[in-house]
């Protein structure tokens, strides 16, 4: 990827480099879980106006643009590398931001799966440039929204 895009965006000075990893097993076949995180529905139907995501170009492919926006929000992406039934890569783009962009830059979100026992286990990635006053802040309310991602994916994929 380029410099502009991505986790090779440069930091600004002072900032921090953050990556919160959220780990979990979903009692769910594999196939299952992949079909669910790589259907557009499942992030476009749950939004709650007035934040949105846009697919341009196709659902979940290699080079399609996509953007989650709203109030406080702006996370213009691109679909990187996809392994079908592995992983797939989100490579936020320059101006990609949360609450300000003089706050808080996503670079990518990062989703794997893999085969567990009792389901399958996923893991996400969200890399991010932090203004360090609010590095503390950031983590815990990634820990707090991705903890809600593991039972809505559980809920989503049940038999």
């Amino acid at each position: 990827m380029s410099s502009l895009s991505g986790p090779d965006q440069p930091a600004p000075p002072g900032w921090r480099s953050h990556q919160h990893v959220q780990r979990f097993v979903t009692p769910a076949p594999r196939d299952r879980v992949w079909a669910w995180l790589n259907d557009p529905a499942t992030f476009t139907d749950t939004q709650i106006p007035p934040w949105r995501v846009e697919f341009l170009g196709g659902g979940f492919a290699e080079g399609v643009v996509t953007t989650h926006h709203g109030p406080g929000l702006h996370l213009p992406g691109v679909l990187g590398e996809i392994r079908e039934g592995e992983s797939r890569d989100l490579q936020y783009l320059y101006g990609a931001y949360a609450i300000s962009f003089r706050l808080l830059r996503p670079t990518r979100l990062w989703i794997g799966v893999a085969d567990a026992p009792g389901g399958t286990a996923v893991e996400l990635r969200i890399d991010a440039h932090v203004h360090p006053r609010l590095l503390r802040l950031w983590a815990f309310s990634q820990r707090l929204f991705w903890r809600r991602f593991e039972s809505w994916t559980a809920r989503a994929t049940a038999a």
